[in-house]
């Protein structure tokens, strides 16, 4: 009688040792398995903020403001290939025609005239931004002499793509412009040449 209570003993036991073991394994696959939403689990509308102790996850950083290589003379800064700058030191004329432009090109005016002549092959990547300078607070932009060149481009440029932005209190002569080429003004802001 004694083994057999042994026995049965042995099979009790055998038993909840078995039903552990498949509750533990029910238990991992549920929690591996189930998605895991904390909001959701703490009566939280989804989206809202749980403390989880993980660490915080920052939003993107903006891009940064391109780095500019300051050029002596205009000559130089169109045709060069990264981000330029140069300041007026007197009036100029410039034929466009040619000229490779690329990258963003700030042109400081600084009281003086700048004249763009001839052909501007626009480029989905070539911005001209014109300022007027900090110690003179004026200059003209003269672009009456200026065509827009879109005769090369082998796909079309985004809508709204800016090709000239011009500061305030800059005096502009505007060009004739094309069908695929538009102003859009912001008062005291901006006044911007784009793509349509």
């Amino acid at each position: 009688m004694l083994s057999a209570r042994k026995k049965l003993q042995h099979e009790a036991d055998t038993y909840k040792t078995n039903a552990a073991l498949v509750r533990a394994l029910i238990l991992i696959c549920l929690v591996r398995c189930t998605p895991n939403f904390p909001a959701a689990s703490m009566g939280l509308a989804p989206g809202s903020p749980v403390e989880t102790g993980d660490p915080v996850v920052s939003e993107p950083k903006p891009p940064e403001e391109p780095s500019f290589t300051e050029h002596d003379c205009i000559q130089s800064a169109l045709p060069s290939p990264s981000d330029t700058t140069v300041t007026l030191t007197g009036d100029e004329t410039i034929e466009l025609t040619g000229i490779p432009l690329s990258g963003r090109k700030e042109i400081i005016l600084n009281g003086h005239t700048i004249s763009l002549t001839s052909f501007y092959s626009v480029s989905a990547d070539a911005v001209l931004g014109i300022k007027p300078g900090e110690d003179c607070p004026r200059g003209t932009l003269d672009l009456a002499g200026m065509t827009f060149d879109l005769s090369f481009l082998s796909e079309k440029i985004p809508p709204e793509t800016p090709l000239v932005e011009i500061r305030p209190v800059v005096a502009i002569s505007e060009p004739q412009y094309p069908e695929a080429i538009g102003v859009r003004e912001c008062p005291d802001i901006l006044t911007v040449i784009q793509c349509n």
